[in-house]
């Protein structure tokens, strides 16, 4: 079996190595293709996190033991089963996006099948560790149990440590060709065989058809073909038990994924049963497989996380930051405040109009009288504004953390203002997470006393702009007002691993960023602003990312380089689109 990697490819994995090892001197032996030859975005930041974080020339000691062996593919990748534990607990804290991978990955290796015929031992101990990785218990024979145990290398393994351990598991539980052979001529007998056949076609071999292939690719090609009904009705009954024993696993991973999201941003806002209906009818088509949490950030009483702690020391991190701004943001408040009422008020400003009752006018009654006309009392009126709502979504993605004060600051003094303008104003950030695109309601527009919930604001994860947008629209259209206003605090840069329609096999589409995540983006605003939603945007981002903002907002967005003049700016957007009422 081989497989023709195309130049694109192969830069393609060697960028995603580099980047992960913070090294473009790094020349690896390894990188990670899929079935079809792609570079795997995953497997590849793995390869450049272990030469990041390890010493890899003791590790290269290992490689080097094991490369003459019939069997080196085996050794190879019972080896990165390890590594991929190691660095994937190094990272998770630092790369929010891996645990999205990762979950994906996992899904591709539980889902997967092997040609019947034949049973490989890697697989069994891959499909094991990645089941566990998934937050799965399933039962594994004690000898697997027993490898990954010393397999499954934590954050603060050294590099000496995990040498020592491969080196242990080999000589344990794995012996080399040439140990198997003096193994045999002295009748010893081996705890495993590495590639047993379950039908025996060639009894006694020890046949390995993926040999020829690089060692990443032994993982991606083990999930073979998702779905793949066999020809043989015999076959049938068994291809439909295993089916319904993966929609189960499938079931339950997103049972643990909902209680995981949970834990870190809050319990649910609504029933399981409506968030799913939502997700029906919200992640379509590009947002295909995605799912939804809306949260007020509240926890369940008896939870004591990092997570919650994270957010409480964060609020203090912005109240600290508001307090030590404090004359500034009054000003702000008060100046947006005064540019709002001003506006409604030139704008929408009383008239006087000649009427058949209303204040008599003396000057007047001889037209009563000689003209009979009966327009002799005068009546004022006020254009009306119709009643009007403002939502502010804030990003809440790991892009913003150096940011994070700065805006709850600017949200706070946004909502303060419009409230004292007697407008309802509800706030609401957004972030993703391991697919799930996280809403975070701090006020609604009836609870003018929580304005200090935004405070409460915290960055993470990933931004799925385009369903975030999508979904805030959707809450709005259900509300009752004449007038909606969105207002976007976001630095335009949507980010997020999950990919397109749920696709991880087109290399074009298996990352929405950049055009891909921008383009959907646009599209949502576009389709708010044909159901009569005006869509605001206040730039949060640098200097080379306001192109892509441009693109997604068009000119209803502003870029407020200095504080003391947020309010000017933000009241200038709020006045022309008031003005276009």
């Amino acid at each position: 079996m081989s497989m023709v990697i195309h130049s694109q490819e192969k830069q393609r994995a060697l960028n995603i190595i580099w980047n992960a090892a913070a090294d473009y001197a790094v020349k690896s032996e390894f990188e990670g293709y899929d079935a079809e030859g792609r570079a795997d975005l995953y497997w590849n930041y793995i390869i450049g996190a272990i030469h990041r974080h390890c010493d890899f020339d003791q590790l290269q000691t290992y490689f080097d033991r094991v490369r003459p062996d019939s069997d080196r593919a085996f050794y190879e990748g019972l080896a990165w089963i390890g590594l991929e534990n190691y660095a994937f607990e190094r990272g998770r804290d630092e790369r929010p996006v891996l645990e999205d991978l990762r979950r994906a990955y996992a899904e591709s290796v539980l889902g997967g099948r092997r040609p019947e015929e034949f049973y490989f031992l890697v697989d069994e101990i891959s499909k094991a560790h990645f089941a566990r990785a998934a937050g799965l218990q399933p039962p594994v024979r004690e000898q697997v149990a027993a490898v990954l145990e010393m397999l499954e290398f934590g954050a603060d393994a050294t590099t000496e440590e995990i040498v020592l351990r491969l080196n242990q598991i080999v000589d344990q539980h794995f012996p080399l060709a040439q140990d198997r052979k003096k193994a045999h001529l002295f009748h010893i007998e081996l705890p495993f065989r590495l590639n047993l056949p379950l039908k025996k076609k060639h009894p006694g071999s020890l046949q390995n058809p993926f040999l020829d292939i690089s060692l990443l690719n032994v993982f991606n090609t083990a999930a073979g073909t998702p779905g793949e009904e066999p020809a043989d009705p015999d076959k049938k009954a068994e291809h439909s038990r295993k089916n319904l024993s993966w929609e189960a696993i499938k079931e339950q991973q997103e049972s643990k994924a909902r209680e995981t999201i949970q834990a870190r941003y809050g319990v649910s806002m609504l029933p399981e049963a409506q968030t799913r209906v939502l997700e029906q009818q919200l992640c379509t088509g590009n947002h295909k497989d995605c799912r939804l949490h809306f949260t007020r950030g509240e926890f369940a009483a008896q939870t004591e996380s990092d997570h919650r702690k994270a957010v409480l020391k964060q609020r203090e991190k912005n109240q600290q930051h508001f307090k030590e701004n404090l004359a500034r943001n009054h000003n702000s408040i008060l100046k947006l405040t005064n540019i709002i009422k001003n506006t409604l008020l030139i704008h929408f400003e009383p008239s006087t109009y000649r009427s058949e009752s209303g204040q008599l006018v003396g000057g007047r009654v001889w037209r009563n009288l000689h003209l009979n006309d009966n327009r002799v009392f005068l009546k004022s009126t006020r254009d009306d504004i119709g009643s009007l709502s403002v939502d502010l979504l804030l990003d809440a993605s790991g892009s913003q953390i150096d940011r994070q004060e700065m805006l709850a600051s600017q949200g706070y003094i946004i909502a303060e203002s419009l409230q004292r303008c007697q407008i309802p104003v509800r706030v609401f950030s957004f972030c993703t997470n391991s697919n799930f695109t996280v809403i975070n309601l701090f006020r609604n527009y009836d609870e003018d006393g929580k304005n200090e919930s935004v405070f409460n604001y915290r960055a993470s994860g990933c931004n799925r702009d385009g369903l975030a947008i999508r979904a805030a629209l959707h809450l709005i259209e259900k509300s009752q007002y004449d007038h909606r206003i969105l207002i976007v605090l976001s630095d335009g840069k949507p980010v997020d691993p999950h990919g397109i329609g749920g696709n991880r096999t087109d290399p074009d589409l298996n990352f929405y960023a950049d055009t891909v995540g921008v383009n959907d983006a646009a599209l949502e605003v576009r389709r708010g602003r044909l159901n009569g939603i005006s869509i605001l945007c206040v730039f949060t981002g640098l200097d080379e990312d306001i192109p892509a903002a441009q693109k997604i907002y068009g000119n209803d967005l502003v870029f407020i380089k200095s504080a003391e003049k947020f309010a000017d700016i933000v009241g200038v957007l709020l006045k022309n689109e008031l003005r276009n009422i």
